[in-house]
């Protein structure tokens, strides 16, 4: 009698844990699903803003992005991968030159028409007023911006992205004077963003989700 009764003393006491553990995960649920994915260096695929085809870079999405590059890379690696805002917005970030990372502030990258789109802020005191021009001259020390335009695969190894929009607190630059900020930012010398990619990828879709990456036939 005396064992039975410590049995069921230990199922229950089992239960009460098994139910308490269950109403703290459910209730830590979206905290421990970060967690999750911040160890792994995954980007979440059920975040709002990788569904809606908007993100920011952060050290786990440029982690994942990164992976998934080195996957692609090799010879039995699998046919497409697809990139979220997120990571996309990592690599761009990551491929800025030192002082355009500094001068970029709360990025965000969105996509439209096989286009990448980067809303954020500028700090000009960092990157240097002159490299507007006259307009630098007006310039408060952080600015909203808006860049846009078309990328695509430009050889083995390589993709790049053509700003052909430039807004400036609502001021469109010039298309003529758009090449040479673009220079500025990355260090570059012919108004392309170009950022590495595996040598196996041979085409690229933009769609409002993300980017697809298509391996090149061997």
């Amino acid at each position: 009698m005396a064992g039975c009764l410590r049995n069921l003393l230990a199922g229950l006491g089992c239960m009460t844990f098994l139910l308490i553990a269950g109403v703290a995960g459910w209730h830590y649920r979206v905290q421990l699903q970060d967690a999750y994915y911040a160890f792994i260096g995954e980007v979440d695929p059920n975040d709002p803003s990788v569904l809606m085809g908007s993100g920011e870079p952060s050290r786990e999405a440029l982690n994942s992005a990164l992976r998934k590059q080195e996957e692609m890379a090799r010879f039995d690696g699998p046919e497409f991968i697809p990139l979220s805002a997120s990571e996309v917005a990592s690599l761009i970030i990551n491929g800025l030159d030192p002082i355009g990372r500094q001068a970029l502030d709360s990025v965000k990258v969105t996509f439209r028409d096989d286009s990448f789109i980067l809303d954020g802020q500028i700090v000009t005191e960092i990157w240097g007023r002159e490299a507007l021009g006259l307009l630098g001259t007006v310039l408060r020390p952080r600015e909203s911006i808006r860049v846009a335009g078309p990328a695509w695969i430009e050889r083995p190894g390589v993709m790049a992205w053509e700003p052909r929009v430039f807004v400036v607190r609502e001021i469109g630059l010039p298309r003529a004077a758009i090449p040479a900020i673009v220079n500025q930012l990355t260090g570059g010398s012919d108004g392309l963003m170009l950022l590495a990619v595996p040598w196996t990828v041979a085409d690229m879709a933009i769609q409002p989700g993300g980017v697809t990456f298509y391996r090149r036939v061997q």
